[in-house]
């Protein structure tokens, strides 16, 4: 089912968006006593890159014969797919059940709960009544008040790279978005930290020192490429040579070195995981729409890119991969992103842009954007209220050595899989 349908199913006609704070979420989980503190759960914060290091993660642990509990946001193709064991979307009756439960329970707040609220429990029951050696747990919005963050003792915490994002509600500085994401580290549960921007590191470790945390980053200079290009990248990381990762993209060879430091965290605390394990975890981790190239000669790539820093990790990488290469960009943003400077990123790397409307009532609409961009730039500039008709023109330009890219929002970019009849992960 989508989301809109889930949430009708699960809340009924009761308004319930965000609502920041915990002790709504402490009172439902009560009710149900506390399944989340009965599991071992990997708590995963940040402004990027959260699902591609859950995957990598969840892969691995999956890959020596654990069962995993993996919770993401947002879903791309439907809402099932948030919650997920060994790969597997919770089955839709199941949820229906949990929905009837979790909402029950819920009316006898004070408040009812928030969508992601009610999300979240379910998936705690699911994940604690299935009996999962492990949950990897990513954040929703921010880390200090989200949903997920009353569990009291995390196995491990790992916070990937800060960026703006939904400043709105963490904050209009680094520092203050870097504080609400280290809300999740908690005293006794080590924290592996992406190596970034100093003022950012600064201002994690020192909550992290305050509460008496141990922490390890990840080292950039320890890294060596041996191969990088569309089918992959191959990597030396300290004792773990010709390390193949099956995602793309230079930011993605951080979040895997993110990623195999968590791993080797979890060795530390006596965690059977072999190295065949972690090669295999890294060599078959699956995670759509994120620098996904579905179709080759002309190659389509799709990427989830929804914010300033996101945008700037895909153009470099398609100039990287594509550097000579005739570039069109099937582009939809929403109207509340910081899509000017997402523009400037863009603009000198693409050739022409075809624009669409994200099926959002927060969408910038594709004729805007098209004024936008013609105001900025002599490129051919089109656009297109249908997303099919958009995909049929990039077709019709591209020549089989061209690139075409969709990007700028992960729900438009999963329904331009859907078109292309890319069978779900």
């Amino acid at each position: 089912m989508n989301y809109e349908t889930a949430m009708l199913k699960l809340r009924g006609k009761v308004c319930s968006g965000i609502k920041m704070g915990l002790n709504n979420m402490i009172e439902l989980m009560e009710k149900f006593d506390n399944p989340q503190d009965k599991l071992k759960i990997i708590h995963i914060a940040g402004t990027n890159g959260k699902g591609s290091c859950s995957s990598f993660i969840n892969s691995v642990l999956i890959s020596q014969g654990y069962k995993v509990g993996l919770f993401t946001s947002p879903s791309i193709f439907n809402f099932e797919e948030r919650i997920r064991i060994n790969n597997e979307n919770i089955k839709e009756d199941i949820l229906l059940d949990l929905m009837k439960e979790v909402r029950e329970k819920a009316k006898e707040l004070k408040v009812f709960p928030a969508d992601f609220e009610l999300i979240t429990a379910i998936a705690f029951l699911y994940f604690y009544r299935e009996n999962c050696d492990f949950v990897v747990l990513e954040v929703g919005l921010g880390g200090r008040l989200d949903a997920t963050n009353i569990i009291k003792n995390p196995l491990l915490t790992l916070i990937t790279s800060i960026s703006f994002d939904h400043q709105q509600f963490l904050g209009n500085t680094l520092e203050s978005i870097a504080t609400e994401k280290a809300g999740i580290i908690k005293k006794g549960s080590d924290l592996i930290l992406y190596s970034q921007d100093k003022k950012v590191m600064d201002t994690i470790l020192n909550i992290a020192k305050e509460k008496n945390v141990k922490y390890f980053t990840n080292d950039l200079k320890k890294i060596e490429i041996l191969e990088n290009n569309t089918n992959g990248e191959i990597i030396n990381y300290k004792n773990y040579k010709n390390l193949k990762i099956a995602l793309l993209g230079n930011h993605q060879i951080k979040n895997a070195t993110l990623s195999l430091e968590a791993i080797l965290n979890l060795k530390d605390k006596k965690i059977k995981i072999s190295d065949e394990s972690v090669y295999n975890g890294f060599k078959n981790v699956i995670w759509p729409c994120r620098f996904e190239i579905i179709k080759r000669k002309p190659d389509f790539i799709l990427d989830g890119a929804h914010n300033v820093d996101g945008i700037d990790k895909f153009v470099k990488n398609i100039n990287v991969y594509y550097e000579k290469n005739k570039k069109i960009a099937i582009f939809g943003v929403l109207a509340d992103k910081d899509y000017y400077d997402m523009l400037k990123k863009i603009i000198p790397t693409f050739d022409v842009f075809l624009t669409v409307t994200p099926d959002s009532q927060r969408a910038m609409k594709s004729e805007k954007l098209k004024e936008i961009i013609q105001g900025l730039t002599k490129k051919e500039v089109y656009s297109f209220e249908n997303y099919q008709q958009a995909i049929k023109k990039a077709f019709e330009i591209a020549k089989k050595d061209d690139i075409i890219s969709a990007f700028g929002s992960l729900y438009f970019v999963g329904e331009v899989r859907n078109l292309m009849c890319i069978e779900d992960f």
